[in-house]
């Protein structure tokens, strides 16, 4: 069937798409826990597309590996192998690809020119379930990618329609406000144990601290029964593992009460693939840019706040960022007027006061 009918006949108009986005809106204008904007932006890609398995997850920024999310449809086998293929195998519309795109939303089938068997993950993971196409979404706030979406369809229903194309690529930018929202207001000073592991060149626990099994618990995968090592620890493994140009990965992931965690994979000398990783509280300064972003500043403003806090002059700022010093002064104006402060030092403080003290206090180790 032409892609064109294939649209007309898909059900999905602009009364759907209206309702999915204005309840996306109220999603982020409300105060909603992640699992409930993950739970509402679902409903929402449900009502503007037909799909059969989904995989909707929120993702570190900097790093773009899954903190978390909502899966549906998919067999819990299929998480590790998803995420192998996305990190070390070759394909099409690779998510850290469509984050620096113009267009952040592609299907499998555009990408192939319809030949899906060109796709090592067709043939690996799709073919088997009898899967038509795959949508994959980047959802961004501006620069910066907060969450990550793939949509699959099922053979009976063809691939996607354009019209569905259009309106996902429309109403992705409404989730992502809302995730953003949700991650923003984690609690970042939120404390607990920390814990070693070893894994092997298979992503098999081969050995692991007294806590560390609960802590793997907080970070399986809603929606999926994953044994053994969870999907979003395998994928900073597996990275680490085949980096050329790092010693080791540290990334931060959510667990499944909000609590933000940092995740550290070193790979180990003459150890055949064995990886050690370790899982403690994210530190203040891994989720500075985070806590930054809640006031609305943009990269670049989140970037002088840091050097700002540093205690550095207009002028030094300047030259660490290769911008004239006018345009540093505009960058401060702007800053001040998002987080209504009146000085460098009123900034630095509100922000060290309202989300970092209490992590700084229980940071402290005070002698004698």
């Amino acid at each position: 069937m032409p892609r064109q009918l294939a649209a007309y006949r898909s059900g999905v108009g602009i009364e759907q798409f209206i309702q999915a986005r204005d309840q996306m809106l109220r999603v982020a204008a409300g105060e909603a826990e992640m699992a409930v904007v993950l739970d509402k932006a679902l409903s929402a890609l449900h009502s503007v597309s037909r799909f059969s398995w989904c995989a909707l997850m929120t993702v570190d920024p900097q790093t773009l590996l899954p903190t978390g999310g909502v899966v549906e449809g998919f067999p819990a086998e299929a998480c590790a192998p998803f995420w192998d293929n996305e990190l070390l195998a070759p394909g099409f519309n690779k998510f850290n690809a469509l984050a620096r795109s113009t267009d952040t939303v592609a299907t499998l089938v555009e990408a192939t020119d319809g030949d899906l068997a060109r796709a090592p993950i067709y043939q690996t993971l799709y073919a088997p379930l009898g899967v038509a196409d795959e949508l994959r979404a980047a959802l961004m706030v501006g620069t910066t990618c907060w969450a990550v979406a793939v949509l699959l369809r099922a053979t009976a229903d063809g691939p996607f329609p354009d019209q569905e194309v259009d309106q996902i690529r429309a109403l992705t930018p409404y989730i992502a406000r809302g995730i953003k929202k949700a991650v923003c207001r984690l609690d970042a000073e939120a404390l607990g144990p920390a814990a070693m592991l070893v894994i092997d060149d298979a992503n098999r626990i081969e050995h692991l601290t007294i806590e560390a099994g609960a802590l793997l618990d907080a970070l399986r995968t809603s929606g999926v029964n994953e044994p053994g090592l969870p999907a979003i620890v395998g994928a900073a493994t597996t990275r680490a593992r085949s980096s050329r140009t790092s010693t080791h990965l540290a990334t931060r992931v959510r667990d499944t009460s909000g609590r933000w965690l940092r995740v550290t994979a070193v790979p180990m000398e003459g150890g055949a693939g064995r990886v050690a990783v370790m899982i403690e509280p994210a530190r203040p300064a891994d989720l500075t840019p985070i806590l930054l972003e809640s006031y609305g500043l943009t990269e670049r403003e989140v970037e002088i706040v840091t050097l700002l806090a540093r205690g550095l002059p207009t002028k030094e700022i300047a030259a660490e960022l290769t911008l004239s010093s006018h345009t540093v002064r505009d960058h401060i104006k702007a800053i001040f007027s998002k987080t209504n402060a009146n000085s460098r030092g009123e900034l630095v403080a509100r922000l060290f006061a309202e989300h970092l003290l209490d992590g700084f206090h229980s940071a402290v180790h005070r002698a004698g």
